[in-house]
């Protein structure tokens, strides 16, 4: 049989233009920081991993830092699950050493991270310091950590630099990744292979319980990390005024509740 044989069909049985709906185009939202500063975040159109979203975790965290720069400044930063990056952005202009910003390696997810990287820098003094302070890559939860610690080498050399030292992050972000329940092992993992084994690391877990009735099952994470050997304390629990997504089934009240908890190695690791 010829490969364009249709069998005198006429095309009947191709797939009609519209037959498969065309990828949403990239979307821009606004976050204004407390100083009235605004930060353009450009999202990815649409992606299975729901980095098309700008999570209100992100925002509450962000926020955080801003309240207490220390929590940030002079560190080094891992963030996964960055989607838009947010944390990340608001970790580089409060003087975070160095910051990754991570989230699964597609290309459009990564190249749209790089984009906000590069507006961040436009728009924030000095010109260039989030550029040099700030990289976009991809990792997938659980994967090799060595190309994330490498970062820290003022190299990027691989690994031969801090790797080989044993430097690790002093902080790691998380931001509405909970819901991903079958992912916990894997988030946990990283934060294990990644973060300074110091009492002085910590990692920021906010996130809302998108589907209230699985939070049970988002606060499982903590359960899964106490038991690789953290210690978790809640922080702030704070009711915005709206859902992020509206008309979901559920408790409304848990919808519009950000909650964030700090997970850390224990005294005398």
């Amino acid at each position: 049989m010829d490969e364009g044989d249709d069998y005198g069909t006429g095309g009947l049985m191709d797939d009609p233009e519209d037959y498969y709906p065309s990828t949403p185009p990239p979307t821009q939202q606004v976050f204004t920081m407390g100083s009235g500063r605004e930060i353009v975040l450009n999202l990815v159109g649409h992606s299975p991993t729901e980095a098309h979203h700008l999570w209100n975790g992100a925002k509450i965290v962000s926020d955080y830092f801003e309240e207490d720069p220390t929590r940030v400044r002079g560190k080094t930063v891992l963030e996964l699950g960055a989607a838009s990056g947010l944390p990340s952005l608001v970790a580089g202009i409060f003087g975070a050493k160095k910051v990754v910003m991570t989230d699964f390696p597609d290309p459009d997810i990564v190249m749209t991270m790089q984009k906000n990287i590069n507006a961040c820098d436009e728009a924030f003094e000095p010109r260039g310091h989030i550029a040099k302070t700030i990289d976009a890559v991809g990792f997938v939860w659980g994967g090799d950590p060595v190309p994330l610690i490498a970062r820290l080498s003022p190299e990027g050399d691989g690994g031969a630099g801090s790797a080989a030292t044993g430097r690790r992050f002093d902080v790691l972000i998380l931001a509405d990744l909970l819901f991903r329940h079958s992912e916990h092992g894997a988030l946990v993992k990283t934060m294990r292979e990644t973060m300074e084994i110091s009492r002085h690391s910590a990692a920021y877990v906010f996130f809302t319980s998108y589907r209230p009735w699985k939070k049970d099952l988002d606060m499982g994470f903590f359960d899964v990390a106490r038991e690789a050997g953290f210690e978790v304390e809640q922080v702030l629990e704070k009711k915005l005024e709206k859902p992020l997504f509206e008309n979901d089934p559920g408790d409304l009240d848990v919808q519009k509740t950000v909650k964030g908890f700090v997970v850390r190695w224990p005294e005398g690791v």
